[in-house]
């Protein structure tokens, strides 16, 4: 079965937030009975010292898989930290 690869794009509420912390989070205790993978983060400048926060998750390709990504998001966005979260790209890995 094939896999799908999701950036997601976090943007925290302020500069001042710990994007690590958030990122620790992601790792642990958010995907706790979730079926992904975080394979690696980057931050991104966007302005006045804000830094967008992009998690290359990977899921199954399945409706499960979608699911599964939907639900990493909306616990994403029950961060007091997270402003928004959005999906930037999806493609299939892993034939």
């Amino acid at each position: 079965m094939a896999n799908v690869l999701s950036i997601l794009k976090v943007i925290p509420t302020s500069p001042e937030v710990d994007r690590e912390g958030i990122v620790s989070l992601a790792k642990t205790e958010l995907i706790k009975g979730l079926d992904l993978e975080i394979l690696k983060k980057e931050e991104v400048p966007l302005f006045f010292g804000l830094y967008a926060i992009k998690l290359f998750v990977k899921t199954a390709d399945s409706d499960e898989g979608t699911e599964t990504l939907q639900n990493f998001e909306n616990r994403l966005l029950e961060l007091e930290e997270v402003d928004n979260c959005e999906v930037e790209l999806q493609t299939i890995i892993d034939y």
